[in-house]
């Protein structure tokens, strides 16, 4: 009998591990981990190495770095970095599309030579608008088949919440329906153990303890979050044979989640409730309902399915010359295709904003455009209070700042991001690159030159159009030939992206801004 089909091998790179992080939670980010064994050889590197010393060690035939979170907040300090160039190396984007470590983690992009990106969603597209430039792919969510199934047992819960208190400025709609619900169907709350390692949770359970309650349960509520995006629990609900019930939501759509079909969508409130009601009362058309949810993420969501990074390389592998790999669609397989341009390789497929990123997008056209900074400061406010540690707002509120003449305003909304990260552990308070530019159009507008040297250094090691074109402005503003060629007019290969939303515009509107700017000073100081 022939042997079958070589497995190619991976060097997985991860940062440090966090000792405050729960150990459940460690369980949820390192399960990536024991899903591409079960497709490859997989090495695991945690921590500090010599990139060269791994590469001869072990072989690989590509490298997959793991992105920063709370799990696994510090980088990996690698030596050599820039050993075996020829290897693939990609990132699989792990985390929240809103996590406060992703300024660390574009960081590593650049510094070490990663060129490809894996999204665990598109929610990462639609809040960070720079990946979008990126050579991004787009793979599903999934569970462990062997834990998220059902357990044959009887349905002893009607109702079941998951972290029913957790947040409800993120997840607004449960709020809404754990608030209602549990007064017209017996409903079961379990509230979330929690992120830190703490003291004992004698009743958070997980795993296959969790896994036989949803089990147990007729119907079971997943929120998709203010940014809506699927999380775990809108796959292993139906996994486990319970009705999944959620918001109306696009995200859910990508995943063939079909209102009425395979699980039950709507706005929390009566109509829905009845929904929920009139289904417990059809066996038949629960039976339909929960069947065809249970056998959606069984057929395309499990560790068994999840290889798609390993049919990447095997397309990556045989390119030949003037090709590159392109997607077919988010979650789809992948392909030679003619190389054209920079940016998302996704065939038909156009990455949406998302709500929050519709006012951040509004934000920036404002200051872009001379238009309504009260409104945009309005949107901000709001998205402000959906999620305590989200970046992107503080960053505008800062440029809006300095846009109205308020400088210490502005300073402080600029470093508020990197200064709270950095309140725990100075090591992780990194600046973004397009914070470092606006500080240092800051220091040079209000001539503070303390503020404007610790930029100068910073800036050394952030690449990007934003810190480019102000250092032209500090130069005094030449006249240039060619302002692309001087990489003033737009991105260039190698720079750290942004996770911000000003930063990367055209040229001529970054220096209408900046015109704008000088103007409210000088007429602040005439005054």
């Amino acid at each position: 009998m022939s042997a079958g089909p070589a497995r190619k091998k991976v060097l997985c790179v991860r940062g440090h591990a966090n000792p405050d992080c729960a150990r459940e939670l460690h369980g949820v980010v390192d399960e990536w981990l024991d899903a591409l064994a079960l497709h490859g050889d997989v090495e695991v590197i945690e921590g500090d190495f010599d990139m060269a010393v791994a590469m001869e060690r072990v072989r690989p035939d590509f490298v997959l770095f793991d992105a920063l979170h709370w799990g696994r907040s510090h980088p990996p300090r690698i030596t050599s970095s820039e050993a075996f160039p020829q290897v693939p190396r990609a990132l699989l984007l792990n985390s929240d599309p809103h996590d406060p470590m992703r300024p660390l983690t574009m960081d590593m992009v650049s510094a070490y030579g990663i060129e490809t990106i894996f999204c665990t969603g598109s929610e990462d597209l639609e809040q960070m608008k720079e990946l979008r430039r990126f050579n991004c792919f787009v793979l599903p969510k999934f569970v462990d088949a062997t834990v998220f199934r059902e357990y044959c047992e009887p349905r002893v819960i009607p109702f079941m919440i998951a972290s029913a208190h957790l947040f409800p400025g993120f997840y607004p709609w449960r709020a809404k329906l754990t608030e209602e619900i549990q007064h017209l169907v017996p409903t079961l709350l379990y509230t979330h153990p929690g992120y830190v390692r703490s003291e004992p949770a004698p009743f958070a359970i997980h795993g296959e303890a969790y896994a036989r309650m949803l089990s147990r349960s007729w119907f079971c509520a997943a929120d998709t979050t203010r940014l809506d995006y699927v999380v775990r629990k809108h796959l292993e609900i139906p996994a486990c044979g319970a009705v999944l019930v959620s918001p109306p939501s696009r995200a859910l759509a990508d995943y063939g989640f079909v209102d009425g079909e395979n699980c039950l969508l709507g706005e929390a409130g009566p109509a829905l409730y009845e929904r929920v009601l009139a289904t417990a009362r059809d066996p038949q058309r629960y039976e339909e309902i929960r069947s065809k949810g249970h056998a959606l993420v069984h057929a395309r969501y499990t560790r068994c399915n999840w290889k798609q990074i390993f049919d990447w390389h095997a397309c990556h592998s045989a390119l030949g010359p003037g090709e590159v790999v392109e997607q077919d669609g988010i979650f789809g397989a992948f392909r030679a295709a003619a190389a054209s341009g920079q940016g998302l390789r996704i065939a038909g497929y156009m990455v949406r904003d998302n709500p929050m990123a519709q006012r951040l997008r509004a934000a920036r056209e404002a200051l872009l455009s001379g238009g309504d900074l009260a409104a945009a400061t309005r949107d901000l406010t709001e998205v402000m209070g959906w999620v305590g540690h989200v970046g992107e707002p503080w960053f505008l509120m800062g440029a809006i700042s300095l846009a109205l003449g308020e400088r210490e305003g502005a300073r402080e909304w600029l470093v508020r991001r990197a200064r709270l990260q950095g309140s725990r552990d100075a090591a992780l308070g990194l600046l973004d690159p397009c914070e470092i530019g606006w500080l240092l159009l800051l220091a040079f507008l209000t001539a503070d030159d303390d503020l404007l040297g610790r930029m100068l250094e910073a800036a050394n090691g952030a690449p990007h159009v934003c810190i480019r074109r102000v250092l032209w402005l500090i130069e005094g503003a030449r006249v240039l030939a060619d302002i692309a060629e001087a990489g003033l007019e737009g991105p260039r290969a190698g720079d750290v992206l942004s996770i911000h939303w000003l930063g990367d515009e055209d040229f001529d509107a970054w220096f209408g801004l900046v015109q704008r700017l000088l103007a409210r000073l000088c007429a602040q100081a005439d005054s």
